[in-house]
């Protein structure tokens, strides 16, 4: 599994933090965490999110390192972070309220096991088709899901922001958990919604359609958000299934 991660900066403080471990034990794996709260507070939650589940998730345990166990291990950690980062915002009056979203990705032998809180995202892309992998947890997702909104009324949204899970937020947390059948050549992005705020998904399906390298498909994506207005902060980690590899 070939990745690549990059951050476009639109704030002086960045709230978007990524992760990836290509190399790591039991499961490759990629963190993609977009901060909230006061000021640098969001920094905060985003980083101790992304440098304790890579942490927590290659010291899981390689015995029986498939499926059950991955989804184990994943819940742990997240629960083990979200722990962490709500008693470091009860203990420091400057990072009180703050939480994060986040997405993680786990590379199994012929699936990504996928963790989310929040409206980041991950969505995979095979046979020139992009889908959405994970739904989101926000007041706009359920007006959506709903009938009330649509998906472009949704982005212009003044509750656009507004989650309804996050790590770090309440004492604990329920984490969504999906997978992905791999496939030689599927790619899998997780991204924040600096990037899906800014462009739609047949906008991101057009430039995968393009079959660029990764190195080059990464900057693509953000230049694309800040192209098209660029109001936030742009996490994108870009991962690829080379099974000859």
């Amino acid at each position: 599994m070939l990745a690549r991660a990059d951050v476009g900066l639109k704030r002086l403080n960045n709230e978007d933090a990524v992760g990836v471990c290509p190399e790591a034990s039991p499961w490759p794996l990629a963190v993609l965490a977009d901060g909230m709260g006061g000021y640098k507070a969001g920094e905060v939650a985003s980083g101790m999110a992304v440098d304790l589940l890579t942490a927590a998730l290659q010291r899981a345990s390689l015995t029986g390192a498939g499926e059950h166990v991955a989804r184990c291990e994943l819940i742990d950690a997240l629960d083990m972070a979200n722990t962490a980062i709500y008693a470091a915002a009860q203990f420091s009056p400057s990072c009180q309220g703050m939480g994060t979203t986040v997405v993680v990705a786990l590379v199994l032998p012929e699936q990504v096991l996928l963790a989310h809180l929040g409206d980041s995202r991950a969505y995979a892309w095979r046979d020139g088709r992009l889908q959405r992998i994970t739904h989101d947890h926000s007041l706009v997702q359920q007006d959506i899901d709903a009938g009330r909104m649509t998906e472009d009324e949704a982005r212009t949204s003044r509750m656009s922001h507004l989650v309804t899970r996050a790590l770090g937020v309440e004492p604990e947390v329920e984490t969504e958990l999906s997978q992905w059948p791999l496939q030689p050549g599927d790619r899998i992005m997780l991204c924040s919604d600096g990037l899906t705020d800014m462009v739609d998904d047949a906008a991101l399906a057009a430039l995968f359609a393009r079959q660029l390298p990764l190195d080059e498909l990464l900057p693509s994506l953000i230049a694309a958000a800040n192209e098209s207005g660029g109001k936030d902060n742009i996490g994108v980690v870009l991962m690829e299934a080379d099974f000859g590899r």
